[in-house]
């Protein structure tokens, strides 16, 4: 009997889904399901009309379309999902008040990214979101806000994008359908870019030399983690209506932040071995960016959209940033002593994190033959690993002596101060 799962929020129309879970719970496959709960808003208020909602699993490679369907508002989809265990984490909690240090499994977290578009009124109405999570249960329920943004668009001109989805189909793009819509199943287009965006910030006394270390999985000089590092940087997404045309540089919208993982273990030194000042540094981080253009089209209504989005994936190295000169900052009083030369000191995983560093950033992509410009605001978050991966962490030479703290006693901040 299907009653407990809709007690706890399933909808009943996904009881196929349950079946099938059920079974593959039967036969030990580490398998989950997920329900979101999709709440489309224009200017703070629900929204309503004839919308297109798709959702597209970024936790494949290449990503790839699981869902298309049409919705008129609110609306619940549930779909399985593999939950991966990567390890087992140790947490404390208070019971009967001491504190008790506990252990739990950690499974490898999910990543998706759930649009919504539609025609309405001589409108274009379109958002998105990454949707991030660890599957820590074996049903996760997760509230997806969608807030939408519109502009005026042209009616729609049936044959010519009934056209311009046979060229695809021609063009061996591979189509499904869903619902009577028309969809590329993977990207038709993906480009990527490297840019340099802030990782973090190392303040270093006279005579010392502090490292800023990223993990790719593996150690180096007897340093680093079987983790790899990942930095939380934004997310955007952009449609267009018709076909696969350029779109707007000004016109990406925020879709959530995601995080970059370093494919590299390397490091960046601020070398104050020989200055009598102290000194700060922004380090930088080489982060790649993937474009990716997917297509739908609705025979219906003869409606045919391009989404874009664009994501960071990967960190491939870092490079020194700006360097200046500081009065020496006040010790707190919840600084330490460094007790040894070639001393480190992680940072801690954050699961969320406030914006931190703000870069304006100029991508330039060459897609379908054409330019593709976006200059957009990316923010580095005070946020790093997750379930998955791990955070920064930094080595400090010729310093036996001296005081080290993290901005504000905190950890999680990524920013490290060294103080005789």
């Amino acid at each position: 009997m299907l009653v407990a799962p809709a007690i706890q929020g399933v909808p009943p129309s996904y009881s196929n889904q349950l079946y099938s879970l059920y079974g593959d719970w039967l036969q030990g496959k580490p398998v989950g399901l997920a329900v979101f709960h999709v709440i489309p808003t224009y200017n703070g208020k629900s929204f309503k009309g004839n919308l297109i909602l798709t959702v597209i699993n970024y936790s494949s490679d290449p990503p790839r379309v699981i869902l298309v369907k049409r919705i008129t508002g609110y609306s619940d989809v549930a779909f399985k999902i593999e939950r991966i265990p990567v390890g087992v984490r140790e947490f404390t909690v208070v019971e009967n008040g001491r504190l008790v240090q506990k252990t739990r499994t950690v499974f490898r977290e999910r990543e998706y990214y759930v649009g919504v578009f539609g025609y309405v009124n001589g409108k274009l109405y379109s958002g998105g979101k990454f949707v991030i999570f660890e599957p820590q249960k074996p049903i996760t329920q997760l509230n997806v806000e969608l807030g939408l943004f519109a502009k005026s668009v042209p009616k729609p001109n049936k044959s010519k994008e009934r056209e311009y989805m046979e060229s695809l189909k021609r063009r061996g793009v591979s189509l499904k359908s869903s619902d009577g819509i028309v969809y590329s199943s993977t990207p038709v287009e993906t480009k990527t870019e490297i840019v340099h965006l802030p990782a973090g910030v190392i303040h270093a006394a006279p005579w010392t030399k502090v490292s800023w270390w990223v993990s790719g999985g593996f150690l180096v000089k007897g340093y680093g983690t079987d983790q790899k590092t990942a930095l939380w940087y934004d997310s955007f997404d952009q449609y267009t209506f018709g076909e696969l045309i350029p779109p707007d540089p000004h016109g990406w919208h925020k879709s959530g932040k995601d995080p970059a993982v370093s494919s590299v273990t390397t490091w960046v030194t601020l070398d104050n071995t020989n200055s009598p000042y102290y000194r700060k540094e922004i380090v930088m981080a080489h982060v790649r960016y993937e474009l990716d253009a997917y297509v739908y089209s609705s025979w219906i209504t003869g409606l045919t959209i391009t989404q874009y989005v664009l994501k960071p994936t990967r960190i491939t190295g870092l490079s020194n940033g700006p360097v200046s000169i500081e009065n020496p900052p006040a010790v707190p009083s919840y600084a330490d002593t460094i007790n040894q030369n070639g001393e480190s000191f992680g940072f801690e995983p954050r699961t969320s994190g406030p914006e931190w560093m703000v870069r304006e950033v100029t991508f330039t992509f060459s897609l379908n033959y054409e330019g593709v410009d976006a200059e957009v605001s990316v923010t580095l978050y005070r946020q790093a690993g997750g379930s998955s991966y791990g955070a920064p962490f930094v080595v400090v030479y010729n310093a036996v002596g001296a005081k080290y703290w993290y901005k504000n006693d905190d950890p999680k901040t990524y920013e490290f101060f060294v103080h005789w």
